[in-house]
């Protein structure tokens, strides 16, 4: 009987001792348990066939780990590893020696290929970790539960990885990790199971330590809870591609610190409020393809650090209002909302440091193209499905560069000539469904040797075709727009074009 009575404890004991043992690994043991798991990654030779071993020590006994490449020590202990974006391959699985390196704080391990690799449960026994970084790496399935068990870490990073989260969800992952700092799931599939397992969870409202929330495309539900916004440290928040999750942009204090806002295409809704000029920190504000109505408030003038402005495919009305004072902006991103008729766009010629300008179905009745004249770091403009009249000016070519002109389906008019052969970065040229007049023939495009799509069909131009091109002065098209044309054949320079279109 007393036998039956002690093996418990004999059992709970022993346990004890091994825990305590692996916990007390001495120098020479850390780097021996280094090398092991070394031995196991490969790094990938580009310049060879085949893989070659990573970098290891010849001769353990006569080697200091500490003093390897990516390999932090303290007090004798291997606290930090950091081999990201070595090109590293191999499996990682539970009996890694990785495992074994109970002091280690920090794991980088971001921007490699481990794609025959999951991430092993074992990995809750790093319990000292503060900062783990797996992403971009291959990963694949379930991001274990044990996870949770890693209740130190101020940094975790897991995104663009094919990982999947099960339940009991993201609620579970998180609840332990009260000193997050930075979160990345970015590209995590949180949707497996139902319900409040693919939610955002409340509590994180209470994570006062946190300055950086990624959970892009991460099939998201239910309504976002908008105390998160209010973090007293929170700078970067990116909500996008999360269709299904629902929420209110609340009233904002001048004592928040945000900086970088993402809420690109989710089923955000109701106003933006005039409070929104409260965050005087605010370089990011994305909205695009979200259900926000009533006006662009016009506080936003005082948004003065903004570099990135989306408010594309939303139900914003009324007028839209002057942004001269966002003289840092260099995206500007407004189309294909409900504005009235009668707005004003003087002040785009003072955004001097604009490099992509979208303002398609604007409702825009307006001469705009001279307003542009001094915005000479345009990449792209995109302008198209208004009413825009007027011929093209010679101003226009002082944005020599271009990448994308999209203007099609306007007003405009006047001849072509060679107005567009500065341009010599141009890609994109759509100017279809105008009132263009005139004969133009392909010499009007020659020299653009970077342009693949180039569409001027539905105009009143009658294009001219010759037979005196070769393949080398003749732009590589993709998509050519020839309608409405006047034609008087089949244009004998297509017999050069290879490229197929992808859309």
């Amino acid at each position: 009987m007393a036998f039956i009575v002690l093996r418990p404890f004999f059992l709970l004991c022993l346990l004890v001792l091994l825990t305590c043992t692996a916990s007390l690994l001495s120098h020479d043991e850390e780097c021996l348990a280094l090398f092991q798991f070394k031995q196991t990654i490969h790094h990938q030779n580009y310049d060879a066939d085949g893989f070659q071993k990573f970098e290891s020590w010849s001769n353990i006994s006569n080697s200091d780990c500490c003093l390897s490449d990516g390999v932090v020590c303290s007090k004798g202990h291997v606290i930090g590893i950091d081999w990201s974006g070595r090109n590293l391959t191999g499996v990682i699985n539970s009996s890694s020696t990785l495992f074994e390196l109970a002091h280690l704080q920090i794991l980088n391990l971001s921007m490699n290929n481990f794609v025959e690799s999951r991430i092993p449960p074992e990995i809750a026994r790093l319990k000292q970790l503060r900062h783990l970084d797996l992403s971009y790496s291959g990963f694949n399935g379930h991001i274990p539960n044990e996870f949770s068990h890693l209740m130190l870490l101020s940094s975790l990073d897991l995104s663009r990885n094919p990982l999947k989260l099960p339940n009991p969800g993201l609620e579970y992952l998180l609840k332990n990790m009260t000193s997050l700092e930075f979160l990345d799931l970015s590209g995590v599939d949180i949707s497996v199971g139902s319900g409040s397992f693919s939610s955002v969870p409340r509590f994180l409202a209470n994570f006062s330590s946190l300055r950086h929330i990624e959970l892009r495309d991460c099939q998201l539900r239910d309504e976002f809870p908008s105390a998160v916004f209010h973090l007293p440290k929170l700078k970067h928040l990116s909500m996008g591609n999360n269709s299904n999750l629902t929420g209110f942009l609340p009233e904002f204090h001048n004592t928040s610190l945000l900086e970088k806002r993402y809420l690109f295409s989710t089923g955000f809704a109701g106003i933006i409020p005039e409070s929104i000029s409260n965050l005087n920190h605010l370089k990011v504000l994305s909205l695009q393809i979200c259900h926000f109505s009533w006006h662009i408030p016009g506080s936003l003038h005082n948004l003065t650090h903004l570099t990135y402005l989306g408010l594309a495919e939303n139900e914003l009305a009324g007028l839209v209002p002057s942004l001269v004072s966002l003289s840092k902006v260099t995206i500007l991103d407004l189309p294909y909302n409900k504005f009235e008729k009668g707005s004003m766009y003087g002040w785009i010629n003072k955004l001097t440091n604009l490099n992509e300008l979208y303002l398609d179905s604007m409702n825009i009745h307006d001469e705009i193209l001279p307003y542009l004249a001094n915005l000479t770091k345009l990449s792209i403009v995109s302008m198209s499905q208004n009413f825009i009249y007027g011929s093209i000016p010679s101003s226009f070519t002082n944005l020599t560069q271009l990448i994308v002109i999209d203007l099609k389906i306007n007003q405009l008019q006047g001849q072509i000539f060679s107005s567009f052969l500065k341009f010599k970065s141009l890609e994109y040229l759509t100017i279809g469904y105008n009132k263009f007049n005139g004969t133009v023939g392909l010499e009007s495009f020659l020299g653009l040797n970077k342009l693949e799509v180039l569409s001027i069909d539905q105009n009143s131009l009658s294009f001219v075709t010759t037979s005196n091109y070769t393949n080398a002065t003749l732009p590589e098209l993709s998509l050519l727009g020839l309608s409405s044309c006047n034609l008087k054949g089949f244009p004998a320079f297509l017999r050069f074009q290879t490229k197929k279109w992808k859309p």
